[in-house]
């Protein structure tokens, strides 16, 4: 996943298409995979059924991922351009949730993944914010259980990005990961965030299109647009594109090869 203006930017991903491999084989398959010692790369696991394609992701040491959006868009550009060209669309599938992969074509993004709404609930700031974070938010919504996400609202895109977070005291207070955002500081539609999970081993997460999802739901009725730039200000940085509609929410970047 990069940006058109930082073709290196974003996340890299790692994806292996076995199509020998039964989708519950995957689990055990991934941890045995020869991957580089000093690999950054999140691993993608694609293999079929009768009806999808599966796609589950991977730390670089083996540790499944429940969501991982970046992942999802690098199977599917590997999966349309490698195995099916003359496929418009395809359905993936893993363990949490399935989605359509399609392609796109314009300047920002040529992959697009279409997932169900999230529906976050805007909830009081909890009192271990400000201890982990240095600063406190605006304002604060769950979503999903208590394994899922905190979104964290602030003034500024400023006050996101000078934000120094404390890795142990976020995992001694909470099982949530951190979504930490703001509006952009300028005149499009947009929002930028970072994205903190250290409990799972990810103090800083460079593209994570699982809490861009969030942030679609989350962002769409306060910026009151259904299409808008989501900029993630993590030192790799990233761009994505999110559209929110009723019912699903849209996930859209450019992907290529690093």
């Amino acid at each position: 996943m990069h940006s058109a203006a930082s073709p290196d930017s974003g996340g890299l991903a790692m994806v292996r298409w076995l199509p020998d491999v039964l989708p519950a084989q995957l689990d055990a398959v991934a941890p045995t995979l020869q991957i580089p010692a000093d690999s950054s790369a999140t691993v993608v696991c694609v293999t079929s059924d009768a009806d999808h394609y599966w796609a589950e992701s991977y730390s670089p040491a083996g540790r499944p991922i429940e969501f991982c959006g970046h992942g999802a868009l690098a199977a599917a550009w590997f999966m349309l351009n490698e195995h099916k060209p003359d496929a418009p669309a395809l359905r993936f599938i893993n363990r949490q949730r399935t989605w359509q992969a399609r392609r796109v074509a314009s300047d920002v993004a040529d992959i697009a993944l279409t997932y169900a709404r999230p529906r976050p609930l805007e909830c009081e700031v909890p009192d271990f914010v400000g201890a982990c974070l240095g600063s406190k938010p605006l304002a604060a919504a769950e979503v999903g259980a208590d394994t899922d996400y905190l979104i964290l609202e602030f003034s500024d895109a400023a006050t996101v990005q000078s934000l120094e977070p404390n890795a142990d005291a976020i995992t001694a207070a909470s099982q949530r990961a951190f979504i930490v955002t703001a509006r952009a500081d300028d005149d499009k539609p947009a929002c930028v965030f970072r994205y903190f999970a250290p409990q799972y081993g990810d103090p800083e997460d460079a593209a994570t299109g699982s809490a861009a999802v969030q942030l679609a739901a989350y962002w769409s009725p306060r910026l009151n647009v259904e299409h808008f730039t989501a900029r993630q200000l993590s030192r790799q940085s990233a761009t994505m594109q999110l559209t929110c509609h009723d019912d699903v929410v849209e996930l859209s970047a450019l992907v290529g090869y690093g």
